[in-house]
């Protein structure tokens, strides 16, 4: 092993342990000699590179940036946060390796081979009080207390400040509502201080802190629930957000405790958790007035930001974090990962919140740092480049999404962006979830469900809205075809028909269109009909009289949804044949063998004469839940056929 091997083995053991570094926080650095491209012997710092996990990293983690170019820049007075990342990328070995760390000037100027950085819980609970440097000190022993300084060259300076003080008995540098930073010319050195004075943090918190973190005060309550779609689209006035309603056991603890009433103004415990958390957190005492208290906090931010703010526009003014008394946590964005990083970011909040508190009287930065470092700069710059997914934001439900157009439907919205619910009878549907979402990274849940069971598709429904707050897609797929002709058909045949091609949609659209409703967002209803329905050929009954119920359907729903931005249409496909177990078990040869022709002509038996395939309905069923190519489009259907002979 070399110098960086025993650096991503360190960083890694403090980037598992989520009391020291959350999602994506913490840093790490070390200085070595390489070789460069003219062959020249020179020194080097690699440090932890934009977008890099501590949990996860490797070598190609660490970005390598020129140490003679850091320490000259210890003789420039001032820098922009925008010359300073001009700067480090200037100085970076390798061009194409990831942007270096804002800290990267701090690591530098440490006169230590190794240098480790934590956002730790048990020390943020120290200092996000008003207790003393000296009283710090004698908690944490041999180390320097700095006050609170934005990250950046404003911070590193300030370290170059005190670097004369760091002599061989000191363990740390301790910054004040940010964190702590050790360093050796050991990876096991720099990390044994790390952990040494955390469990010192740790032993004094758990000494002075008797009972329960959190008081108790209010009783559990789930009526709640009720409002989540409410809640949802109050949140979603300027774009489509994700909810991730939390009622675990700690968020359930904070949502009927003392603290969470009284932290709502608080500040979350480092101001790098400010860019999406915001200052405040909204805190609901109860279901009365919903829509005014959530009004009122965007009205409280946009003052603020007016009053702060004058270079960036505004980011969303409403809540990412809204904490429901007796019910539980809520969190709001994008996407569901960015809710999660919100949650785990509240929830360590909390801990350090009521710990400092209690230890000796909560303290955070001012409004106007907050606001300075929410509108961070190089924050700004990565907004401005930002171009969310069409579909970010969107919750969608697909029936018969495990094979043919529900699968290749299931991965295009993924793909695009949305949270995608793949409903299937089949067992596969998991794992086939679990794929997607690696792909596209991206929220999907495969629902194992029989659609003949209205109860499992009442609860599938209301498992969708107390998990994501609500739905905004719904891909009628699902259907059953069994070719007989009029004096064959059994009654129990034309019933297992009806129940998934007709009672099925139904069932689903019903419960969906009540949540979009209490949304006030919008929807999109698109059913997957059959050009049966135009087109009706014999042999067919059972299939095209229940699919034409579904356009029926339809039709019902955009008539009455069309006051509420609740749209329906309907895709027409013909034949398609690709990974479809409708054609299974004889169907295609049986209806080719009834046209008098070979499976193969039946495939491409259309004007065309071109197989059409689950990707052109996919595509299809994109485009009208694009505002921009159908945002004006209602109770339409559009064949997906390949022109009907």
């Amino acid at each position: 092993m070399d110098e960086i091997d025993f650096r991503v083995e360190s960083a890694r053991k403090l980037g598992m342990d989520h009391d020291l570094v959350l999602h994506g926080g913490g840093n790490a650095s070390v200085k070595v000699l390489e070789t460069d491209h003219a062959g020249r012997v020179i020194k080097v710092l690699r440090v932890k590179g934009s977008g890099s996990d501590m949990s996860t990293i490797d070598r190609k983690g660490f970005t390598g940036v020129r140490m003679e170019d850091l320490l000259h820049a210890r003789r420039i007075d001032e820098m922009s946060d925008e010359e300073m990342m001009d700067y480090l990328k200037k100085s970076m070995i390798d061009p194409s390796e990831p942007s270096p760390s804002v800290e990267t000037f701090l690591h530098a100027f440490i006169p230590y081979s190794y240098v480790d950085h934590s956002h730790s819980d048990h020390i943020l609970m120290l200092t996000n009080s008003l207790m003393g440097k000296e009283e710090l000190k004698k908690i944490l022993g041999n180390v320097i207390i700095l006050d609170y300084f934005p990250p950046g060259f404003k911070l590193a300076k300030k370290v170059m400040e005190i670097v004369n003080r760091i002599t061989p008995d000191v363990e740390g540098i301790v910054l004040s509502r940010h964190g702590l930073f050790t360093f050796g010319e050991s990876a096991r050195e720099s990390y044994e201080k790390h952990v040494r004075i955390v469990d010192k943090a740790r032993k004094y918190v758990e000494k002075k802190l008797k009972g329960a973190l959190f008081t108790k005060k209010f009783e559990s309550d789930g009526s709640f629930a009720e409002d989540l779609p409410v809640i949802r689209g109050l949140l979603s006035k300027n774009y489509k957000k994700i909810l991730l309603v939390d009622r675990s056991d700690e968020a359930m603890e904070i949502a009927c405790s003392e603290e969470g009433e009284l932290f709502p103004e608080s500040g979350p415990a480092t101001p790098d958790m400010l860019i999406r958390t915001k200052y405040d957190y909204l805190y609901l005492p109860g279901r009365d007035e919903l829509e005014q208290r959530i009004q009122d906090y965007a009205e409280k931010y946009e003052k603020e930001y007016s009053k702060y703010v004058k270079k960036y526009p505004m980011h969303d003014p409403f809540p990412s974090i809204v904490l429901i008394r007796g019910f539980g946590l809520i969190t709001a964005a994008r996407t569901y990962r960015e809710c999660s990083i919100i949650r785990d970011q509240f929830i360590h909040s909390m801990r350090v919140n009521s710990s400092a508190e209690k230890i000796g009287k909560h303290s955070f930065i001012p409004r106007k740092a907050a606001f300075e470092m929410e509108y961070w700069p190089l924050e700004e710059a990565k907004l401005k480049k930002f171009k969310p997914r069409k579909l970010e934001g969107t919750v969608s439900l697909v029936t018969g999404a495990a094979s043919g157009i529900g699968l290749e439907a299931f991965r295009k919205l993924a793909e695009n962006g949305s949270t995608v619910i793949g409903a299937d009878r089949e067992k596969s549907i998991s794992g086939i979830a679990a794929s997607i979402s690696n792909e596209f990274r991206t929220e999907t849940v495969g629902y194992e469900i029989d659609l003949a069971d209205t109860g499992k598709i009442v609860k599938m429904i209301r498992d969708i809205k107390e998990k994501y707050g609500g739905i905004d897609i719904v891909f009628h797929n699902a259907g059953i075809l069994k070719s007989e002709f009029m004096e064959d058909i059994e009654l129990s045949t034309l019933m297992l028909h009806f129940n998934i091609n007709s009672l099925a949609p139904f069932v689903i659209s019903q419960e969906a269109f009540r949540i979009m409703k209490k949304q006030g967002i919008g929807g999109n209803f698109v059913f997957n009909i059959t050009k049966n329905l135009t087109n009706p050929g014999a042999g067919m009954i059972s299939y095209g009289t229940t699919k034409a119920f579904s356009a029926q359907l339809s039709h019902y729903i955009a008539k009455e949804g069309g006051k509420f931005g609740i749209r329906s249409n309907i895709i027409n496909p013909d034949k398609i044949f690709k990974n479809s177990k409708i054609w299974e078990n004889g169907v295609l040869e049986a209806r080719a063998k009834a046209k008098g022709i070979s499976p193969d002509e039946y495939k491409r038996g259309n004007l065309l004469r071109k197989e059409v395939l689950p990707e052109h309905v996919a595509n299809m069923l994109l485009a009208m839940l694009d505002e921009d190519t159908f945002g004006a489009t209602t109770d339409s259907m559009v064949p997906v056929d390949g022109g009907i002979l």
